[in-house]
């Protein structure tokens, strides 16, 4: 048997999914069982895959890189090695390659890094493993192909398969030269330029599914189209231009590997949500400010922008649900986020410029248990401090409520909610890193009619009873949902659309870079 191909694997894996170059598994003689199959009891898992021979266990071993998921972890040098050798039942144990696989099944359905305690802006628990039960009925229900009972294990999430495909199709270049790197032009490159390096450039686009005719060394249309749609996906006014040293020959400088790295994170990610989501569903990507809505049963989906937190007030990762809708909110004001925002303004301003102020953005004072109002007028916001705050602040309903028109409300202890804006221009904007937290709809009356269908607000009905600009109204409305709507709200930094493109943006949120540090050693 030829073993190259094999050793070109582990060569590959080790250099991508582990971070090192030369690094082999060892898989160390009879491993204690438990450590490797935690839960229930280990012997009740193992006889679960007992009837998977080694040789499918081998092959499924060996294309967990397609989960993102280094082999070398699972099936190591000492495994292969016997394997060839045909000695592999008498050198290990079977249950030691019972074990790596159980492993590898436990990682690939529920990850492999305890989102609990990853960072405080992370909101989801370790999903459970299938019980040994479940596990045998899916094994049997495989027809002893191991390979196939990863893929039943593992996400079918839509966005999941696509980072997969993704991944499919990016890690084979890596031993075939086409992701070549590209030393920077010393000039700007625009529409109408001729370079040399230009050839490269368009040879990445085609590699990352950019619609590319010509090969030539011609800044053309179609490079433009795609380095518009790069510098967007980069939160850049997108000018069409790369100049020398800026933030599009950076996107180009990444390497392949951290490419694939950056896939195998999201992937990550992705592993903590439940395996498949609901067939009706929101899903908010906050690293590409995109919300996306499913209903399959209907066949009903919306697509559209959004604005969520800042790197310093991020927008957690988390599942939640959508209990009831509020028309024409009041918002209340944290102290920390009037402080934070507002108070520099007052600082500048007399007592006359104060009442001023509040009147015209229907600002309230009111003591912390909400009895009674304070005259803003009487507090000296010029050596306020957070920790003096005994109050609240709230904004009453208009067109110009920072929440505009209608909000989702959710079940979260973290004030995190969908809602409308009165900065709509905004969304016109690549930067839409703009909230304190809570996700901003481009198309909130899209959402709110889709939700109330069925009842007493028909479109119509939404659009007369919500506030106009100029209007006034004095309280807010409460409508709850029959049927509570899911919503995910999750950073993933890399997506591969119906177009066939793989596109990245930067890691704002930090997280791809909190879990890699834990996969880092993966496969050593």
């Amino acid at each position: 048997m030829d073993t190259q191909p094999v050793r070109l694997l582990f060569a590959i894996t080790a250099l991508i999914l582990a971070g090192a170059s030369t690094a082999k598994a060892q898989v160390p003689p009879r491993p204690g069982m438990a450590a490797v199959v935690q839960g229930q009891s280990s012997i009740d898992y193992l006889m679960a895959v007992d009837g998977l021979n080694a040789a499918s266990i081998r092959d499924a071993l060996l294309g967990a890189w397609e989960h993102g998921l280094n082999p070398s972890a699972y099936w190591g040098e000492e495994f292969e090695q016997s394997f060839l050798r045909g000695t592999l039942e008498s050198d290990f144990d079977h249950r030691q390659i019972l074990a790596m696989y159980v492993k590898a099944l436990r990682d690939v359905h529920g990850g492999s890094v305890n989102p609990v305690g990853l960072a405080s802006d992370i909101k989801l628990k370790k999903k459970d493993f299938l019980t040994p039960e479940q596990l045998r009925a899916v094994v049997l229900s495989s027809q002893g192909n191991a390979r196939s009972v990863i893929e039943k294990l593992a996400p079918q999430i839509p966005v999941y398969q696509s980072l997969r495909t993704a991944l499919q199709r990016l890690y084979p270049l890596l031993h075939t030269g086409q992701w070549e790197s590209i030393t920077p032009a010393k000039k700007a490159l625009s529409l109408g330029r001729k370079d040399p390096v230009i050839i490269k450039l368009k040879e990445r686009l085609r590699l990352l599914g950019y619609r590319i005719d010509s090969m030539n060394d011609t800044f053309d249309q179609d490079m433009l189209i795609a380095i518009n749609d790069i510098q967007l996906n980069l939160k850049m006014k997108p000018d069409g231009v790369i100049s020398p040293g800026g933030r599009t020959w950076k996107f180009f400088g990444v390497s392949l590997v951290d490419r694939l790295r950056q896939l195998q994170a999201d992937m990550e990610q992705l592993r903590w949500l439940p395996q498949s989501l609901e067939d009706r569903h929101i899903f908010v990507n906050t690293a590409f400010s995109h919300f996306m809505m499913i209903d399959k049963k209907n066949n009903v989906s919306m697509s559209f922008k959004s604005i969520n937190g800042t790197s310093e007030r991020k927008t957690p990762t988390m599942r939640d649900r959508i209990t009831y809708l509020v028309m024409n909110p009041t918002w209340t004001i944290p102290p920390t986020v009037f402080l934070n925002d507002k108070v520099e303004i007052l600082k500048k301003l007399d007592a006359k410029g104060i009442r001023k102020y509040f009147n015209d953005n229907r600002f309230e004072v009111f003591t912390s248990d909400f009895t009674r109002t304070i005259d803003p007028t009487t507090i000296d916001w010029k050596s306020i401090k957070s920790s003096s705050v005994n109050f609240y602040i709230r904004q009453k309903p208009s067109y110009n409520n920072a929440l505009g028109v209608v909000k989702f409300m959710m079940t979260n202890p973290y004030a995190i909610y969908l809602h409308d804006t009165n900065q709509r221009d905004l969304f016109g904007e690549a930067q839409r890193l703009r909230s304190s937290g809570c996700v901003r709809l481009e198309k909130p009356l899209d959402l709110a009619e889709y939700l109330l269908a069925g009842t007493q607000w028909s479109r119509p009905q939404i659009e007369n009873f919500v506030v106009k600009e100029g209007q006034i109204v004095d309280r807010e409305t409460r409508v709850d949902l029959k049927d509570p709507m899911p919503v995910y709200l999750v950073p993933v930094t890399s997506q591969m659309n119906s177009d066939g493109v793989i596109r990245f943006v930067e890691d704002v949120y930090g997280h791809n870079q909190l879990i890699l540090s834990q996969v880092k050693g993966l496969g050593r």
